[in-house]
């Protein structure tokens, strides 16, 4: 209970947001190994394919409301409908800010998770997976531009195109994030900056 108590009161004291992602799709424009195993393919290739996957992640502001650290878990259908997860860390910078319009540059470190594909017949080996019991592993790398549209002091509607969210694989998401505060830790010097998230409301 004494940690839900401080869990609370940090998120209340601190800037910071969760966020919520979907994405229907995933776009894989490279040669890879299995692609005939993307079972919910859209074309013949398999380069598009449906994977439905759910991003919830958390963000802490370092430097006013422009530069942030995050956290991030998925969990998919994956391109052969196997249980997928991602686990993500990472940094988040905005690039620029029109009115109620962001766009910021993301990128960050990942670990893949997925159900072993080992036992689907024509499975080509991949080495650089690791297995782990029925499930198996890798390391990569994400990257994302995300634009934000400010709904208002608490509430953003976010649109992302990604790289890495699975490997080799761009897609993009729509999302909806919730700040938990928008008390600016570090403010930068500057008192008049349109639409600025603060303790209270947004510089006009």
């Amino acid at each position: 209970m004494i940690y839900l108590i401080l869990g609370i009161a940090f998120f209340s004291f601190t800037q910071s947001t969760i966020q919520l992602k979907f994405t229907p799709v995933g776009v894989h424009p490279f040669n890879e190994i299995n692609s005939q195993l993307h079972e919910n393919r859209i074309d013949a290739n398999g380069n598009f394919v449906v994977e439905p996957c759910f991003i919830l992640s958390y963000e802490s502001f370092l430097y006013s409301d422009t530069f942030a650290w995050r956290g991030m878990f998925g969990f998919l259908s994956d391109a052969a409908s196997k249980p997928a997860i991602i686990m993500h860390l990472g940094v988040k910078q905005r690039l620029v800010q029109i009115w109620r319009n962001s766009v910021s540059l993301c990128a960050g470190l990942n670990l893949y998770g997925r159900q072993l594909w080992r036992t689907i017949p024509g499975y080509v080996s991949d080495e650089s997976w690791k297995v782990n019991g029925t499930w198996e592993y890798k390391p990569g790398f994400m990257a994302e531009l995300e634009y934000a549209l400010f709904l208002n002091d608490k509430n953003d509607l976010t649109l992302s195109l990604i790289y890495g969210h699975q490997p080799n694989t761009f897609t993009a998401t729509i999302g909806y994030k919730y700040w938990f505060s928008s008390i600016i830790k570090n403010p930068p010097k500057c008192g008049t900056c349109p639409f600025q998230k603060t303790n209270k409301h947004w510089n006009p």
